[in-house]
């Protein structure tokens, strides 16, 4: 069976969800689907992360009409809602325009722009093919900054869920919150990755007396809160000799606005075939999700790409998160981590010290953690998993 798979992001930007997007497809046969995009790849050149370049087609939307005045007399929010209908409409249209081309048999649509749900659902309906939703994240708790976004999103969702032939969800917390508030089920394909490089090389011992807090990765919103933490919970532990290593592309000026200051190493970030690397040469891996962030349901089922990573290098590592988030759970319920889950540096600093002094725990969370990413993170399970969804290759 061929399908359309539609995403604002795909290979090769340099996004988590296209990386799990290209990690998911990179072994299909490319004439068993194409990707159709908000972002523009059709000339194959890509200027970021030209190995994930799919072989398959790639097709564009392009911005659609817009109406750009009806700001004045309060007519803001009708134009906004307006403008988000007529994007729909269009985007449906073209996309549906492209699945009779390619003769696709199913819809895949991903969350991360408004418009695309709703479009692909309606273009899957012009062609009467299935729907499937991937849900990296919730559908309208994403729009949070977005008023006329978020009120579309709110009344759409659940006409996408109840009228999806499957959906996807990276963690079991996403999927218990669709299946309360929708009534229905949707089947849990964790970001994966390939192991390979993590199981073939041993984990680094370096001779310096330095103490490594690694993270790696974007830093935002949903994290500044806790690495604001992280630094002061270093500094109240007093021991000389520990500095967090970041390997992000965040400008600087970004951290010191933010306050995320303190014993920082600051390292561009690493790409893919480097990262086992950094991350096994660290003395802890830190998991941190913010406390105080302004999406705090999106905080709660973030399901990070580089989870598994963390799992799979052998490292302790520290999680600092809400309660009620995916990763606190996690790692509480499969004991593969310290996890300190109040907004408190005191805590945090206990936490740390408990990994540098406690070896046999660190022992026995780092092979509970190993063992969680082959049952949970293997890339051939996900595929396995995403194929029986959707029913290729004579799957079922």
């Amino acid at each position: 069976m061929k399908f359309a798979l539609v995403s604002h992001k795909v290979p090769p930007s340099g996004t988590g969800q296209s990386v799990v997007i290209y990690r998911m497809l990179r072994e299909l046969d490319p004439q068993s689907y194409c990707l159709i995009s908000t972002d523009d790849h059709s000339d194959k050149t890509p200027s970021e992360n030209p190995s994930q370049l799919l072989a398959c087609n790639y097709h564009y939307l392009p911005p659609p009409f817009s109406f750009t005045r009806g700001y004045r007399f309060g007519l803001q929010q009708l134009r906004e809602s307006v403008n988000l209908s007529l994007a729909i409409i269009e985007h449906s249209r073209r996309i549906a325009e492209i699945v009779r081309r390619e003769r696709c048999e199913a819809v895949v649509a991903c969350t991360g722009d408004v418009t695309i749900l709703p479009a692909a659902y309606l273009a899957s309906r012009l062609t009467r093919v299935p729907f499937y939703a991937y849900v990296f994240d919730h559908y309208s708790y994403r729009e949070w900054d977005n008023p006329v976004a978020r009120f579309w999103a709110r009344r759409l969702e659940r006409l996408l869920m109840k009228g999806a032939a499957g959906i996807i969800a990276p963690n079991e917390i996403l999927r218990d919150d669709l299946q309360r508030r929708f009534g229905v089920e949707a089947t849990v394909i964790h970001n994966s990755f390939d192991m390979s490089p993590y199981e073939t090389q041993e984990p680094i011992r370096k001779e310096s007396a330095e103490i490594r807090v690694v993270y790696t990765g974007a830093v935002y919103e949903a994290h500044f809160g806790a690495f604001r933490n992280l630094m002061t919970a270093i500094r109240k532990l007093g021991r000389p000799g520990i500095n967090l290593h970041l390997y992000t592309n965040q400008p600087d000026e970004t951290l010191e606005r933010e306050n995320v200051r303190g014993p920082i190493v600051k390292h561009p970030q690493e790409s893919m075939t480097e990262m086992p690397r950094v991350q096994m040469e660290a003395d802890i891996l830190f998991l941190p999700l913010a406390f105080d962030s302004p999406y705090p349901d999106l905080v709660r089922t973030s399901a990070t790409t580089k989870l598994g990573e963390y799992l799979a290098s052998q490292r302790p590592v520290l999680v600092h998160a809400p309660r009620d988030s995916f990763v606190s759970w996690y790692f509480r319920h499969y004991e593969c981590g310290v996890v300190v889950d109040e907004d408190d540096p005191a805590r945090l600093a206990e936490g740390i010290e408990l990994i540098l002094s406690d070896a046999e725990l660190c022992r026995r969370m780092v092979a509970n953690a190993l063992a969680r990413a082959r049952t949970d993170f293997s890339i051939s399970l996900s595929r396995a998993a995403f194929a029986r969804l959707l029913k290729l290759n004579g799957t079922s």
